[in-house]
């Protein structure tokens, strides 16, 4: 979270360094790539502010006082950060997912900032005690005067992540989405492989696809709704954005290693409880297993 996360508050000096107040033409950048075009925004407002080296982190467990992990009432993993489905039996050298790009709202918690985060993802890695994680998606961002922001990214950890041009592939609420990351060659764990990401939205006249280099645990593999990380991201302790309402958002044509993984509840899935308790992202069942949609509520 921007203020708190396992019971550390940080002061709001601290959140000098993530947040910039633009002029009324607002830009969001990404500090791992030059932006060429603003982002689509919806809304008169000028409080959508921008955050710096915004990325997406590994799975963070929810604990005990004990420190001993906790589980969903039907055995789901229970995160700070995700929320969705994963495979923990690889290695994985392919995954794909659909999604259709959610509107946010901006929900008034208690101690909110001026800008709530969600990103929509496919990837893999990533799990508890994994430090590689590939991944591409969509980011959904809300400001209190009503003013949103949508664009596509997608990240290699430890790097933050990389913003996709948002003159020639821009997103809104409402785009169809779909999302390929396959393995083309030198394809073993924890060795330096060749990676095509694709990303089809179905207003663009073609989709964005780049090769990569990257080593990964090929461990995991995802369909994920995150709240991503702005404060000491490769910490043990870092801090996770306050969610927008985004509703609900589902993940259809699901594929892994080119095949229907036939997903389960138990233990596939994951629940995300914001660290401060306000807000749950929950996946419902899958359907013939390799479609189900997370539901946002307070």
């Amino acid at each position: 979270m921007w203020q708190r996360h396992r019971g550390v508050t940080f002061p709001p000096s601290h959140l000098i360094s993530l947040v910039i107040r633009f002029s009324p033409i607002v830009t969001l950048i990404a500090m791992s790539a030059a932006w060429t075009a603003t982002p689509a925004l919806t809304g008169a407002g000028s409080d959508l502010r921008p955050l710096l080296q915004l990325s997406q982190a590994p799975l963070h467990r929810w604990r005990d006082t004990n420190g001993l992990p906790q589980w969903g009432p039907q055995n789901e993993v229970m995160s700070h950060n995700w929320a969705g489905y994963a495979l923990n039996v690889g290695p994985y050298t392919s995954v794909q997912g659909g999604w259709t790009v959610p509107a946010v709202t901006y929900q008034s918690y208690s101690g909110s900032p001026g800008v709530e985060v969600t990103s929509t993802w496919i990837g893999i890695g990533g799990q508890e005690n994994d430090d590689t994680l590939i991944q591409i998606g969509t980011q959904e961002m809300a400001a209190p005067s009503g003013e949103t922001a949508y664009f596509a990214w997608y990240e290699m950890l430890p790097a933050t992540e990389t913003a996709i041009n948002p003159k020639q592939f821009p997103v809104a609420a409402g785009d169809t989405i779909d999302a390929i990351i396959q393995c083309t060659a030198s394809c073993a764990a924890k060795t330096k492989s060749t990676w095509v990401l694709t990303l089809t939205n179905s207003k663009w006249p073609k989709p964005f696809t780049i090769t990569l280099q990257y080593a990964s645990s090929l461990a995991s593999a995802e369909w994920i709704v995150e709240g991503p990380c702005v404060n000491n991201c490769n910490s043990s302790n870092p801090g996770f954005a306050y969610l927008p309402n985004y509703g609900t958002t589902t993940f259809t044509a699901i594929t892994v290693n080119d095949a229907i993984p036939m997903l389960a509840r138990s233990p596939n899935g994951i629940i995300m409880k914001d660290p401060n308790g306000n807000a749950t992202s929950t996946p419902s069942n899958p359907i013939g297993g390799n479609s189900f949609t997370v539901n946002f509520a307070i």
